[in-house]
């Protein structure tokens, strides 16, 4: 029986009693997602320097040097911002005082790769090196060739960085949660794309429509979830969205804006006409990694 002050809880404070209780659930839950990132994104320290140490003795046992990106745990792309911090991080773990003999190891190679990448000539040229090799015969041999892709060198120089939007695993933005993910990208064939804007609404993070084509172009890496991405993969009518290897994307990002520049109008896509004008990006991307590595 209620007290004669109590006041039966009307239909408006019943509804405000349900919408408290499924913020508070939404926040309790959002906080564990929260927590599991956090733990995702911070490795203990000394499964941060075991990381590094693996790296440098793996490229010496094989004769060759550590990544740089590997090794400050950062990706191609990345501001230097993010490679600052991430160095520091990675310097506080394996600073002599903290590490001894191993630290002392792991800091003189941590502070090579950070020299190499954020000085802008350094990183570009080490990001070439790093794709095509020490057999390289140099952009500028390629520059002069009589072809699209020597024109193309010539227009625009080729650094190694993808022209998406890529940022480091534990950046907010990134959607990145295994290292599985982490070893591909997202690239969008738009000789083949018909702009429909089916990706940018299933994917709006990391799928942008060109103003001026109307055709789909990812904007940036991991900016949506792996479903999300699958999802606009599976909902493209031509399959023009493919998963690549990360280290395949800026070439193939550099030849779909650089080289092979010319596009059919969506209209005559849709229709299915000039299907024989269209190039393939893959095979074009081939040839233009054969040219800087100075194969015929």
């Amino acid at each position: 029986m209620r007290s004669a002050g109590a006041t039966r809880a009307g239909p408006g404070t019943r509804g405000a009693s349900v919408f408290r209780k499924a913020s508070a659930r939404k926040s309790a839950a959002a906080r564990r997602r929260a927590s599991a990132s956090a733990e995702r994104a911070s490795p203990r320290p000394d499964d941060v320097l075991e990381e590094i140490l693996k790296t440098i003795r793996t490229a010496r046992e094989a004769n060759t040097n550590p990544d740089f990106f590997e090794l400050l745990g950062v990706q191609v792309g990345t501001d230097p911002t993010a490679i600052r911090s991430s160095y520091r991080e990675r310097m506080r773990v394996a600073h002599p005082d903290v590490a001894g003999s191993e630290g002392h190891e792991a800091c003189v190679v941590l502070n090579e790769a950070y020299a190499t990448l954020m000085d802008d000539e350094l990183r570009e040229a080490y990001q070439v090196e790093r794709v095509f090799g020490a057999g390289v015969r140099g952009l500028r041999d390629a520059q002069d060739l009589p072809s699209d892709i020597g024109a193309a060198l010539r227009r625009t120089p080729y650094t190694g960085e993808p022209l998406s939007k890529v940022v480091g695993r534990g950046h907010f933005a990134s959607k990145i949660e295994t290292d599985e993910q982490a070893a591909k990208a997202c690239f969008v064939d738009e000789i083949t794309c018909i702009g429909c804007g089916q990706c940018s609404t299933y994917a709006s993070g990391t799928f942008r429509n060109e103003q001026d084509n109307g055709r789909a172009r990812v904007f940036g890496q991991w900016f949506s979830t792996e479903d999300e991405i699958q999802e606009a993969i599976d909902m493209c009518p031509v399959d023009c969205i493919h998963w690549v290897p990360k280290e395949q994307l800026a070439p193939l990002e550099y030849v779909m804006q650089h080289v092979l520049r010319e596009r059919l109008d969506v209209g005559l896509m849709r229709s299915g006409r000039g299907q024989h004008r269209l190039k393939d990006v893959f095979v074009k991307t081939s040839q233009f990694m054969k040219v800087l590595r100075g194969r015929d």
